[in-house]
């Protein structure tokens, strides 16, 4: 019964004022939108993170700024293993462990270079790809460079890369879906 009552304090102080905006602020900087598909669940997983850790220290409800930090990052943390946790799961069901992971068989060394089936699927990659997204793949997967080598080479930072590199993934997942190539 008394965990009942201090859930429902919890729910109180979350609802009170504008405190279930750290459940928002945390989701904005996990760059996750309202468009995103699983937005409402991450919503509604965020208001049980914050409640759970209103439950878990109820010794710094004196000091709301450093309570309402602590929250922050506890719901935080809680949705990004949420996050990761799902990433995994779909990776696993897909049936390969990322885009990486497909991305290397296209690495043209120790003979790779003679497979055609290869050449054909990285010749039709190239064609879905801006100049940027092939100096890219070209850097990473055929020349073996780090993404720090590509980012001094290009003269653009690493978030830039790892930006494209996510784009890059999200034009590659379609195309090697309808390959045999795994």
């Amino acid at each position: 019964m008394q965990e009942i009552e201090n859930s429902s304090d919890a729910f109180q102080f979350m609802l009170k004022g504008d405190h279930e905006v750290v459940v928002y602020g945390v989701l904005k900087s996990l760059n996750i939108r309202p468009f995103h598909d699983n937005y409402q669940d991450l919503v509604q997983d965020g208001r049980l993170a914050f409640v759970a850790a209103y439950d878990k220290y109820p010794h710094e409800r004196e000091n709301q700024k450093k309570m309402l930090n602590y929250i922050y990052q506890s719901v935080r943390w809680q949705i990004l293993d949420g996050l990761r946790q799902t990433n995994r799961i779909s990776a696993k069901n897909a049936g390969w462990g990322g885009v990486d992971d497909l991305l290397s068989n296209l690495a043209f060394n120790d003979g790779a270079s003679d497979d055609v089936e290869i050449k054909l699927l990285y010749q039709k990659l190239l064609q879905g790809l801006n100049q940027n997204e092939q100096r890219l793949l070209n850097g990473l997967y055929i020349e073996g460079k780090t993404i720090s080598q590509i980012a001094n080479d290009l003269n653009v930072s690493r978030k830039t890369l790892y930006q494209w590199r996510l784009k890059l993934q999200q034009k590659i997942k379609p195309i090697w879906g309808n390959t045999s190539v795994r």
